[in-house]
């Protein structure tokens, strides 16, 4: 992981306060300087902003959105103005069904550019027909804010989606490790007792929650992160049935401990997760094919057991599942060694 991303990360909450606090200096600075009225909407756009878009991805995403339902809900709120003064009642009836208009559309594909369109008309115009110069100022002041924090977020240490994601996918992969390597402790002891994978599943979750992000900053491999993502998803069913599965109360325990070769090809895949999870670091993935992982070339000595012996259910399962997670693995390390090939070429 490049340095700047490692940095991004651990400081992602100090970094975010920094951006906020320049962008602020920068409108006090500038409302200071001109004497400009209702600066104090200036401020307020800056914080609604960069409050609710964290990331470069989210900032690319919305910053059409916020200037365009910004323009939208000026244009609206302004023509209200046009209105005579005698009729004030039209005024605020047409204002609240413009803003209960927009907000039926913040449902609908542009939901953030609506809900701007709403605040925006509100902003402008809900001081009455009589607040013209107070409206016009509003408008301005909003709009050149909203230039001021976009920019910021954009270049002022700019919080990446697609580093968190993948530091996701690193943590991952070290959980995965970890939780194999004590399965496998247990197997050989016959002391088993089911692992709790739920940091597994809360990584996947937070790694969901980022892909809008990342698809926007990643135009071009979008389609890749999408699929790291759906192999982990793979990675996580398989290991979630193998670790809460009670192995030894299952009728072919004794031939999965008897089987040749197997603790040495499940130790093998276990520490082809550590490695993976150290190139991640590096952002260097040495792709790993299918013939090279143990796992999936070992074969059981189907001489030995009956076909009608009911514990070759478990048995066949228990081998389906290591076979199965070693694939997905091996998939994982192309996708992602395609991914950082990009990425390096870019």
């Amino acid at each position: 992981m490049k340095n700047y991303s490692r940095f991004a990360i651990k400081y992602f909450r100090q970094l975010l306060v920094f951006r906020v606090f320049v962008a602020l200096s920068i409108i006090v600075s500038i409302i200071q300087i001109f004497n400009l009225p209702y600066g104090s909407w200036a401020l307020i756009t800056t914080v609604t902003i960069m409050g609710s878009i964290h990331f470069l991805g989210g900032v690319l995403s919305k910053a059409n959105q916020r200037i365009t339902g910004t323009i939208l809900g000026a244009i609206i709120g302004l023509s209200l103005y046009s209105i005579p003064t005698s009729y004030n009642w039209l005024h605020h009836i047409i204002l609240i069904t413009t803003v209960v208009t927009a907000i039926y559309y913040t449902q609908g594909k542009y939901p953030y550019a609506a809900l701007v369109v709403a605040i925006t008309v509100v902003v402008v115009a809900g001081g009455g027909p009589e607040d013209l110069h107070a409206a016009m100022w509003r408008t301005i002041n909003v709009f050149w804010a909203a230039i001021v924090a976009i920019c910021c977020s954009l270049y002022i240490f700019p919080a990446r989606a697609t580093d968190h994601y993948l530091n996701y996918t690193h943590q991952f992969i070290k959980l995965c490790c970890n939780y194999y390597h004590q399965h496998n402790q247990q197997i050989a002891v016959e002391n088993f007792q089911p692992i709790d994978i739920n940091p597994l599943s809360n990584i996947l979750d937070k790694q969901t929650s980022l892909q809008p992000h990342t698809k926007n900053e990643n135009i071009a491999s979008k389609q890749l992160l999408t699929e790291i993502m759906l192999t982990e998803e793979q990675i996580f069913t398989m290991m979630g049935s193998m670790l809460h599965t009670r192995w030894d109360k299952q009728l072919g325990q004794n031939k999965i401990n008897d089987m040749p070769g197997l603790m040495e090809a499940k130790e093998q895949l276990a520490d082809r997760f550590s490695r993976l999870a150290i190139q991640i670091e590096n952002q260097h993935i040495l792709p790993v094919k299918p013939e090279e992982i143990k796992m999936l070339s070992l074969l059981p000595p189907t001489e030995s057991h009956e076909q009608s012996d009911t514990s070759n259910i478990s048995y066949y399962g228990y081998l389906w599942l290591n076979r199965e997670i070693a694939r997905q693995f091996s998939q994982l390390t192309h996708l992602l060694s395609e991914y950082y090939s990009h990425l390096h070429n870019k």
